[in-house]
């Protein structure tokens, strides 16, 4: 909490309501549309790899991709969350790495990444893959 108070001393603070009213045309936007990351997750992974963490068919992801068909509520919401994972390995690991670092056992996680990320979600695992890069690159 000292780390929050100290940051805010340095910078401006920042009105909620400025920052969510800026949020508010995100979901419009190009590169956060539905459409969009789906085609980023097609493009990064492979539909056959995506898909089945999105908990949906091939099939359906790629309806996604080309626009013809949207997700519902849920649907963009696991979009968001794998999108995110796949950002930060990106920016952490090779692709040979990340695959590695998903499938090999994380003590931290108490299991593998991959199967973390499946019944948790991305934020225990975007968490160790921080950690992970505040070790090698700290």
């Amino acid at each position: 909490m000292g780390q929050l108070q100290d940051m805010s001393a340095e910078e401006p603070a920042l009105s909620a309501t400025a920052v969510f009213a800026s949020l508010a045309e995100l979901r419009d936007a190009p590169g956060y549309s539905p459409k969009a990351i789906a085609e980023r997750l097609i493009n990064s992974m492979g539909a056959d790899a995506a898909a089945p963490l999105l908990g949906i068919k091939v099939e359906l992801l790629d309806r996604w991709a080309s626009g013809q068909d949207a997700p519902n509520a849920h649907g963009r919401l696991q979009l968001a969350d794998l999108d995110a994972l796949v950002g930060h390995l990106h920016c952490a690991f090779t692709p040979a790495q990340a695959m590695d670092w998903m499938c090999s056992p994380n003590a931290q996680l108490g299991s593998r990444p991959i199967d973390v990320y499946r019944v948790q979600g991305s934020a225990p695992v975007i968490g160790a893959i921080r950690a992970h890069a505040k070790e090698a690159f700290g």
